[in-house]
C-alpha cells in the first residue's frame, strides 16, 4: 500500500489530468484529507521525538521505583511539571492513573514493577490474620457452631439393633463487605522540585496514617464480632499472666485450635514486663529479665519478650484493660479485592490548589475482615463492679 506522500503525488497527477470541474473538486477533497493525515503524522512524530529526548520520561530498568511514594513522585513530575497540565499520578495494584476527563483524556500507564511499600513495613495486627481475595465487593461465608446432641453425647457406640443417636451441627452465615479506608492531606507544590522529600512524605506520613487506621479498623471489627470467647479478671485489678494463660487454654478447648498471638495495650504489657519476684529482699528479680541481663542474670535481655511464648503485639489499637488472645491465622481473614492494594494519588490543579501553591495526596485501600471461627478468640476484660 502506498504511503501518504505517494498517495499525494498520485492525486496531484490526477488533479492535473482532470477533465471536469466536478472531477477536480472530488480529487481536491481527497487531497485535503491526505494532507490532514500527513500533518497529523508529522505532529505525532515531533511529539514522540521530543519525549524520547527526555532522559527521565521512562524509568530505566536499573532505576525502578522501590516504593509507591517514589513512583507517584516520578509520575507527578512527568505529568504535571513537564506537560504543564493539571493531572493526577495514581499508583496501586489494579488501578490505572487517570486524568480528569474535563481537562484531558490522556492515560498514564501504571508500572507493574512497583513494590507496595506496605509489604516492606510492619503491619503488626494485619499480619496476624490469614489473607484472602475476592472478585466482587462482598463475600458470604459460613460459621460452624457447636454440636447439639439430641440425647447422650454423639456419635457413640451403638449396640446391634439399637437406634443411632441424633446430633446436629449448628451453622450460621455472615457477610463481609469491603470497606474503604481513606484520607488525604495537602503538601506545597514546592515539593515538586524535591522528589525525595515528596516520596518521604507519602511513604512515611501518608501510608503510616493509612496503616494505623487499618489496624484500628481490624481490631475494632474483631472485638465487636459476636461469638468470641470472653474472660474477666477481678474488678479493680489488672489482667495477669495467669488470666492470659487461661485464655490460651480456652481457645484450645473451644475451637481445638492453638492460639498463635496476643494483642495487648502498652500500659498492660508494661505492668507484666516490670513484675518481680521476691528474690533478693525487697528488690526482687524481673520475671522477664532486667535491663542488663535476662532472668536471673542468664542470657540476653529481650526488650519486648512475648507472653507465654506467643507472638505478642503491643499496640494502642486495643484499649487498656482489654487483652485479646486468639488463633488469628486460622480464625479470621483479611479480605481484599483481587488485583488491588494500597492506592496513592497525587493530584495537582484541584479546586484552589494553584492559589495556595499546593498538591493533594490521597491514600486509600479497600478491605474487610471475615471472622470464620469466633471461638478461636478470647477477649479478656475487667469484671463488672
Amino acid at each position: 500500500m502506498p504511503n501518504l506522500k505517494e498517495q499525494m503525488a498520485k492525486l496531484v497527477e490526477e488533479f492535473d489530468a482532470a477533465q471536469t470541474i466536478e472531477e477536480a473538486r472530488a480529487i481536491k477533497s481527497r487531497m485535503d484529507e491526505v494532507q490532514d493525515l500527513i500533518k497529523t503524522a508529522g505532529e505525532k512524530k515531533d511529539l514522540l521525538a521530543g519525549l524520547e529526548s527526555k532522559e527521565d520520561v521512562s524509568v530505566n530498568q536499573n532505576e525502578q521505583p522501590k516504593t509507591l511514594g517514589e513512583y507517584a513522585a516520578k509520575n507527578l513530575d512527568l505529568s504535571a511539571m513537564r506537560m504543564g497540565q493539571s493531572k493526577s499520578a495514581g499508583t496501586g495494584f489494579g488501578f490505572k492513573t487517570y486524568t480528569d476527563p474535563q481537562t484531558s483524556q490522556q492515560m498514564l500507564q501504571t508500572s507493574q514493577t512497583v513494590t507496595d511499600v506496605a509489604s516492606m513495613r510492619e503491619l503488626a495486627i494485619r499480619d496476624l490474620f490469614g489473607a484472602e481475595t475476592i472478585s466482587g465487593n462482598a463475600i458470604k461465608y459460613f460459621v460452624l457452631g457447636a454440636k447439639e446432641d439430641n440425647s447422650a453425647p454423639s456419635p457413640k457406640t451403638v449396640s446391634e439393633g439399637a437406634a443411632k443417636p441424633q446430633f446436629h451441627i449448628v451453622e450460621s452465615s455472615a457477610t463481609a463487605t469491603l470497606q474503604k479506608i481513606a484520607g488525604w492531606f495537602y503538601e506545597t507544590d514546592e515539593l515538586l522540585e524535591d522528589n525525595a522529600f515528596l516520596k518521604s512524605a507519602i511513604d512515611n506520613r501518608g501510608l503510616f496514617e493509612l496503616d494505623a487506621a487499618i489496624e484500628n479498623y481490624l481490631m475494632t471489627t474483631l472485638l465487636a464480632t459476636s461469638g468470641l470467647g470472653s474472660a474477666t479478671y477481678a474488678h479493680g485489678g489488672t489482667c495477669s499472666a495467669d488470666d492470659i494463660f487461661k485464655a490460651i487454654m480456652t481457645v484450645k478447648s473451644a475451637s481445638n485450635l492453638n492460639a498463635d498471638a496476643i494483642v495487648i495495650n502498652p500500659a498492660d504489657y508494661q505492668r507484666l514486663r516490670l513484675l518481680k519476684d521476691g528474690t533478693g529482699g525487697t528488690v526482687g528479680q524481673y520475671y522477664g529479665g532486667g535491663y542488663f541481663y535476662g532472668p536471673y542474670g542468664n542470657g540476653q535481655t529481650a526488650q519486648q519478650p512475648g507472653l507465654w511464648g506467643l507472638n505478642t503485639v503491643i499496640t494502642s489499637s486495643i484499649s487498656s484493660g482489654t487483652v485479646l488472645v486468639g488463633a488469628f491465622k486460622q480464625g479470621a481473614s483479611v479480605i481484599t479485592k483481587a488485583g488491588e492494594g494500597a492506592r496513592i494519588e497525587v493530584v495537582t490543579g484541584d479546586h484552589d490548589d494553584a492559589i495556595y501553591n499546593r498538591v493533594t495526596v490521597v491514600v486509600e485501600e479497600r478491605l474487610a475482615l471475615a471472622t470464620r471461627i469466633p471461638s478461636a478468640f478470647v477477649k479478656i476484660t475487667e469484671a463488672a463492679s
